[in-house]
């Protein structure tokens, strides 16, 4: 039987995560050559790193090199926490888990330097959100991004089981659940099989924003002067397929997206007439705005959010809809709109009361009930 009290490693030694820059830097086999550049200490990295005889890097730190310097932080990070079986306590233990994040607290889950040589690791390799003196908050959802790490993360942990005396009865990834590491992720035990075997990223990973809206965010160009807004009737259509098994959340969000949208147009249509009501039109910035209508001369952009909380879909939402409305230095809309799935906060309506009332902002937020097909 497994028994993951022969994992063990100093705690109390610096620098543990700093083979993460050497395997950036240099070919896996020269990593045990350049530990003092590091100042890593050699009997740790050689139990973090599950090395063979002579020094000899296992054949996952080359493969993880070919996906990338997040891979790579991510790959360490798992070595380093299977690596100790306090390790693995500690995180399947965090507090406040909500998925993926969670909370190492000091004298709580870890204390001493191990405590805070832990802090730094996760810190360091950029998965802590929040450091202060009594814990770090972490997540680990970067982890189930990263395409291919999933077979690397299978083979990293078979070493680690296979130290752990495990016997090979059953598989990795049923071994890993019956020890309960799928808690030390934050995801169910069947996403954590289905990830093992299969690269199938659990249903809230991944990005939840759609493509143009992560190239807004992403943009960092002024860009040249903004055209005139033209309003155009009209719509297309947008598919709406099955979700297939284990869909990503840009696939869920995608889809979610496109039936609101969908929905919202017929519902505005059936309101203000076909003529006033469109979809996907261009904002004269080079940008494209869900739904608009045009009534008397008065425009209104609809932009549709499909976060998992109303706090989300505004944050989303209000810095898209002000460029498109107002960048560099104009006034292309009357009224704007975030529309999501979700029924409206008494914190999300106060805030965008003082919006409205402190700055004169003309913004809303609406519901769309998908059960009535109407807009709330």
């Amino acid at each position: 039987m497994t028994d993951l009290t022969r994992l063990k490693v100093s705690l109390t030694k610096h620098n543990a995560h700093k083979v993460a820059r050497l395997l950036k830097e240099y070919d896996a086999a020269q990593v045990f050559d350049r530990l003092d550049e590091v100042h890593a200490e050699a009997a740790q990295a050689r139990k973090n790193l599950s090395t063979l005889q002579g020094d000899l890097l296992p054949p996952v730190w080359g493969k993880v090199k070919a996906l990338g310097d997040n891979a790579i932080d991510a790959l360490v990070l798992i070595a380093i926490i299977f690596s100790h079986r306090e390790l693995i306590e500690a995180m399947q233990s965090a507090s406040g888990r909500q998925g993926f994040s969670g909370r190492i607290e000091r004298a709580n889950q870890l204390d001493g330097k191990a405590y805070t040589n832990f802090v730094q690791i996760i810190d360091s390799l950029g998965y802590a959100t929040k450091r202060e003196y009594e814990g770090v908050t972490f997540n680990l959802k970067g982890i189930f991004e990263i395409p291919g790490l999933a077979p690397l993360v299978r083979e990293l942990l078979e070493m680690k089981l296979v130290e752990a005396r495990w016997d090979r009865s059953n598989s990795v990834a049923e071994e890993a659940v019956r020890l309960k590491f799928h808690r030390v992720f934050g995801v169910a035990s069947n996403e954590l099989k289905d990830w093992l075997n299969a690269d199938a990223q659990p249903p809230s990973a991944g990005s939840p924003l759609l493509p143009k809206d992560e190239e807004f965010f992403q943009e960092e160009t002024e860009g040249s002067g903004a055209k005139p807004f033209e309003f155009k009737s009209g719509h297309v259509e947008r598919d709406v397929e099955p979700l297939t098994r284990s869909p990503s959340a840009k696939s869920r969000a995608n889809r979610l997206h496109n039936d609101i949208q969908n929905k919202l147009y017929a519902h505005l249509k059936g309101r203000l007439g076909a003529k006033n009501v469109g979809t996907e039109l261009d904002t004269g910035g080079g940008t494209a705005i869900d739904v608009a209508t045009q009534v008397k001369n008065q425009i209104t952009f609809y932009e549709i959010k499909t976060g998992s909380s109303v706090r989300a879909s505004i944050r989303q939402a209000l810095p898209q809809l002000l460029e498109y409305a107002f960048w560099p230095q104009d006034r292309r809309a009357n009224e704007l709109v975030i529309v999501s799935h979700l029924p409206i906060t008494k914190a999300a309506d106060r805030y965008l009361e003082f919006l409205r009332t402190e700055f004169n902002l003309p913004i809303s937020y609406r519901q769309f009930d998908l059960k009535t097909n109407s807009l709330l």
